[in-house]
């Protein structure tokens, strides 16, 4: 079943809007592990050999599931890395159903085997995410380092022959820009949507080799307007548009954070630390620890967020762009190691953005 956007974004605001300022919706990393090995992934420096040694046991995910059940978390996302990637992964899939959860799964799908296909046809998720950033076997390497190209293709028409719910998005960089049309009509031959996000951020451990992989703001720029910016879009209620114009020159509060983060939604780690941010990491709360809540740890950490200030005389601080930039803190840290450091990219983005 090819889930429309818009009908996947009506009911995500829908739900949004009726829960008010509330933990309902659980993004949790159950491994950094992942059969892709991605250049542009911020989460790949994290994806090595061993690191399963470090995830928690499946009774600690239980544990979770079991807190966020209790404190009134309705949406639970599965990601990662790739969450097929663990073995008890049916088993905490199991476990989240019962507990009554809306689930979603953002997998690679290459490692989607007839028994997690059987347990996707028997309960099935709200919906799977999956990235193809390749049409053909050759720019799938060039990507991920692999030759599975025509296994992820075929779990894609799996699941679809299935009417299993499926989204998928691209990842536009610049080792498959010259072939965003291939991708598109890929991704249109199965009845689907395409999806495309210019985003690209440094790796979680600073590492800046997925920057370089970002497209030349003029190039972004285009993608954004020919193909249609899903991140953009989704960030927005449904039928809401803006003139960005008009976002120029609001007056400056000192505030370091403007985003939506800690509206409704939180991320788990891998190690079980609850966060406001996936990018932003430097404040978490041990969700594990005896006596610690979901609700306490999202109301502390939201009060913390978005309690930060500028502290300095930051050209983002000062910039009449801040609102339609797409520089933030959480970006600035990896990139530049302060909270407040302008990106030039992101500069030059914006000035193409309103060229």
């Amino acid at each position: 079943m090819a889930i429309k956007i818009h009908a996947y974004k009506d009911f995500s605001w829908d739900l949004h809007a009726a829960a008010g300022h509330k933990p309902i919706v659980a993004q949790m990393e159950l491994t950094y592990r992942c059969p892709l090995h991605c250049e542009h992934c911020y989460t790949d420096c994290f994806n090595y050999k061993n690191s399963a040694k470090d995830e928690l046991s499946t009774g600690q995910i239980k544990e979770i599931l079991n807190k966020c059940k209790a404190d009134g978390t309705i949406w639970f996302y599965f990601t990662g890395g790739d969450p097929l990637m663990r073995k008890d992964f049916c088993e905490l899939y199991l476990h989240a159903r019962k507990l009554g959860f809306i689930t979603s799964v953002f997998s690679s799908l290459v490692s989607m085997n007839d028994k997690i296909l059987e347990l996707f046809r028997t309960f099935p998720p709200f919906n799977i995410e999956t990235t193809l950033n390749a049409a053909t076997p050759f720019t799938y390497k060039k990507v991920t380092g692999t030759d599975l190209f025509n296994r992820h293709v075929r779990s894609i028409k799996k699941l679809l022959s299935d009417d299993i719910p499926l989204r998928v998005k691209t990842q536009v960089t610049k080792q498959n820009f010259h072939e965003i049309d291939k991708i598109k009509r890929l991704v249109e031959s199965f009845g689907l949507d395409f999806r495309p996000s210019t985003m690209l951020h440094a790796g979680l451990d600073g590492d800046m080799h997925p920057c370089a992989l970002r497209l030349e703001p003029k190039e972004a720029v285009f993608v954004n307007k020919r193909y249609g910016f899903f991140d953009d879009e989704e960030s927005r209620p449904p039928g809401e548009t803006v003139d960005i114009k008009k976002l120029i020159g609001k007056p400056e509060n000192g505030k370091l954070l403007t985003c939506a983060a800690g509206g409704h939604a939180f991320w788990i780690s891998p190690l079980g630390k609850m966060l406001i941010c996936g990018s932003l990491r430097l404040i978490d709360y041990d969700i594990l620890k005896n006596g610690n809540s979901v609700r306490e740890g999202f109301y502390e950490l939201y009060k913390k967020f978005h309690g930060l200030k500028f502290k300095t005389k930051s050209k983002c601080r000062l910039c009449k762009h801040k609102l339609i930039c797409q520089w933030c803190a959480g970006r600035a840290f990896l990139e530049t190691d302060s909270l407040e450091e302008h990106i030039d990219y992101f500069c030059r983005l914006t000035e193409e953005t309103l060229a």
